[in-house]
């Protein structure tokens, strides 16, 4: 006998992933909290849910980018072109990062001089990220609390058949 599986919503896929994405990029922005070696191996795995971020937004990005030089609501356009901005920003913090690391790359046994230049950008470019991501987070706010309350806030509320304990 088969059993049915219930397909998790596209909503759904992109919220925890995005949650994931927070979590992630929140302990990766604290070295000073978790110490180097766990900021560059976690910056390492932070790719991961960055691509799977842009892979399920991947519809909206080709459909914008299509219609970019067409009639496109303000809104649109300036997400797009912000979200477009930030990526570069992420691209810049993570390829400095690499070329300042002190701890992933020595422990596999990749080394060389780390050049002043270098660091400097890596902390300017993720002091400007963290701006970036700030503002990514307020034009999606809404979107945000509203899938929070439909799929995690949902899930916590008793139900009333239990709420009475029977």
């Amino acid at each position: 006998m088969k059993t049915k599986t219930k397909k998790m919503s596209s909503t759904k896929k992109k919220l925890l992933v995005d949650i994931a994405v927070f979590v992630v990029f929140a302990i990766v922005s604290a070295p000073q909290s978790t110490g180097i070696a766990v900021h560059e191996w976690l910056s390492f795995i932070f790719v991961v849910p960055i691509i799977t971020h842009l892979l399920l937004n991947w519809k909206w990005i080709v459909k914008v980018t299509t219609r970019m030089f067409k009639k496109l609501p303000g809104e649109t356009r300036f997400n797009y072109i912000w979200d477009f901005v930030l990526f570069i920003m992420m691209v810049l913090v993570m390829v400095s990062g690499v070329l300042v690391s002190e701890s992933a790359l020595p422990a596999m046994g990749i080394a060389f001089a780390i050049d002043p230049f270098w660091v400097t950008l890596h902390d300017m470019s993720a002091n400007v990220l963290l701006l970036m991501i700030g503002v990514h987070l307020a034009m999606h706010w809404t979107w945000i609390i509203d899938a929070f309350k439909k799929y995690i806030l949902r899930r916590t509320k008793t139900s009333p058949q239990t709420a009475g304990g029977q």
